[in-house]
């Protein structure tokens, strides 16, 4: 099978990108640095550099959390730009993805947490009042996901299912499986104890790693580099979360 040449441009930048994600033994290496502000400096000497450049030993959790945000939301950003235009919608509903908690809290008519006005997004859908404002995320493109909180996960997936463009039933075959491969590690994840977590995240990177590696000529090796890019940054923010809040700052 070729490749298409409409979707050329976007695999080598995809499998290049895919090239340059951490390894294990990146992490390993890393795995020794006691605070955060030694974790940082080594970083910055490998594969997470780009990831770790904005932060510093004295970012708070908040910080954190938003500079996280700000990656993914560039990362998906780029794929979009990258993607043939029947694609970008369906890959561009991606960004919201880490959003989902915080609507879920502000679906109840809760006030949005003052710290969202330090991040970029959530800051322009905060009312007068504190509360999330519909009219700025509808604005925003994400007006799909004003439903209550019980519903929030299944409005996302059928909001990114709508926006597939159309396709042959090969490839709607492979976006099903992705999906279906998605839900169950979600399903297992909640019903599994803490000891099981990283193990069950490490059983879907291998999984993905493989599907990116036998489907490179489709369109669904973006969502599967992105769903790789999730889980990298998850684990990169159970690294720096874990140094920030729970190690000194001073080597002992």
């Amino acid at each position: 099978m070729t490749v298409s040449p409409i979707f050329a441009y976007a695999q080598a930048r995809i499998q290049a990108r895919y090239g340059a994600l951490p390894t294990e033994e990146d992490w390993q290496r890393l795995a020794g640095a006691r605070t955060l502000g030694l974790f940082l400096e080594e970083a910055r000497e490998g594969a997470l550099r780009d990831w770790v450049k904005g932060f510093s030993a004295s970012s708070d959790a908040h910080d954190l959390d938003r500079g996280l945000r700000v990656i993914w939301t560039e990362s998906v950003d780029q794929v979009t730009q990258w993607m043939p235009k029947p694609w970008r919608g369906s890959v561009a509903w991606l960004r919201w993805l880490p959003l989902l908690p915080i609507l879920a809290h502000a679906a109840g008519g809760g006030p949005l947490p003052e710290w969202a006005d330090r991040d970029p997004i959530l800051r322009t859908w905060r009312g007068a009042d504190g509360t999330l404002d519909p009219a700025a995320l509808s604005a925003a493109g994400a007006g799909a996901l004003l439903v209550p909180p019980p519903e929030l996960a299944q409005a996302w997936r059928a909001q990114w299912r709508r926006l597939w463009p159309a396709c042959g039933r090969r490839l709607a075959s492979s976006l099903q499986h992705l999906e279906a491969m998605a839900a169950r590690h979600m399903a297992a994840f909640r019903s599994a104890g803490g000891d099981a977590a990283w193990p069950l995240r490490r059983e879907l990177r291998e999984r993905l790693r493989l599907d990116f590696h036998r489907r490179p000529l489709e369109p669904t090796v973006a969502f599967i580099f992105l769903a790789l890019v999730v889980l990298d940054l998850e684990r990169l923010r159970a690294a720096i979360m874990q140094r920030a809040l729970f190690s000194s700052q001073e080597p002992v």
